[in-house]
């Protein structure tokens, strides 16, 4: 990009000429443009020299264009409302305007969050799109290549430290069995740690939150099948008398459900936060902007009125 001639140009002669053009007169050109009309007419003739022409010629109707003059009022029209998007703030709206945005997380914070989503912002009067696409190992690497526009992750301090974040809701932890099985409303650590568990690790070589709960207290729970879903995991537990610990997010699947029931867990298993995460050269993007806004609209919380 060769800049060296417009490195030499005041851009203010541009919005100045292109005002008096429109008034025709140097005095409207003035009150428009809250100058004296002394600076007006001074920056006119600094604009006429550096374009080497006349631009405006005086006539019995006021300033009349010269036919360069014509030719450069045309180009600024085109041009400076260009300029100016440049300078000011853009505003999204999502009922007129088309975007996709793609966004990822582990399945409970989607059983969380996105039947709110979906009641809020799938109506016709939204022109957005939401896809979700599957939790995976690499997803930080993908909101790094620009794959990703936000993911959803547990707040455990383990976030590349230049990657923007905030915390969106907290979870709790409560725990599901099969209506018949054993268990009584509440399981102390003690028979928790007695029960055989079916675990849900959402990654593969990562330890779950449960797990490392647990294992800050020298404890480690029996677990004879593990899988990445948890609603997969519910499915597995009618006839069994299997503990599975998930989210309260994920309440409702459970108490919907007639052949299960929900269990107190634990108190050692403590609350934790989940974040939205995206990439720092987003955090002005207005589209972004509006994306963050309603994720946190559609969180547990908010939906329920509480903050955090």
């Amino acid at each position: 990009m060769r800049l060296e001639k417009l490195r030499q140009v005041d851009l203010n002669l541009l919005i100045i000429f292109a005002v008096i053009a429109e008034e025709k007169s140097a005095t409207k050109a003035s009150a428009r443009l809250l100058l004296s009309q002394p600076a007006v007419s001074r920056a006119l003739q600094r604009a006429r020299s550096m374009f080497q022409d006349e631009l405006v010629i005086r006539s019995s109707s006021g300033f009349e264009l010269t036919l360069r003059g014509r030719k450069i009022l045309q180009e600024l029209e085109q041009l400076l409302p260009k300029i100016e998007g440049l300078v000011v703030p853009s505003v999204f709206d999502p009922k007129r305007e088309r975007s996709n945005f793609r966004i990822s997380g582990p399945d409970n914070v989607c059983i969380a969050l996105l039947p709110h989503l979906c009641r809020r912002y799938t109506t016709q009067h939204y022109q957005v799109n939401f896809d979700f696409l599957p939790w995976q190992a690499d997803a930080v690497d993908m909101l790094e290549r620009g794959k990703l526009d936000l993911i959803f992750q547990v707040d455990d301090g383990l976030l590349p430290s230049h990657f923007s974040s905030e915390r969106l809701y907290r979870e709790d932890w409560i725990c599901a069995v099969a209506r018949q099985s054993k268990f009584g409303d509440r399981l102390t650590l003690k028979q928790y740690l007695a029960a055989e568990h079916l675990t849900v690790t959402t990654l593969p070589s990562v330890q779950n939150i449960p797990d490392k709960q647990l294992a800050a207290l020298g404890a480690k729970r029996r677990s004879s099948v593990r899988m990445p879903y948890f609603g997969a995991a519910l499915s597995c537990l009618p006839g069994t008398e299997l503990v599975l610990t998930l989210t309260n997010g994920m309440r409702q699947m459970v108490e919907r459900n007639s052949t299960l029931r929900l269990v107190k867990a634990p108190q050692e298993l403590r609350p934790f936060h989940f974040l939205m995460v995206w990439h720092p050269r987003l955090t002005t993007d207005a589209r972004h902007t509006w994306l963050r806004e309603a994720m946190r609209q559609v969180s547990p919380q908010e939906a329920s009125g509480q903050r955090l």
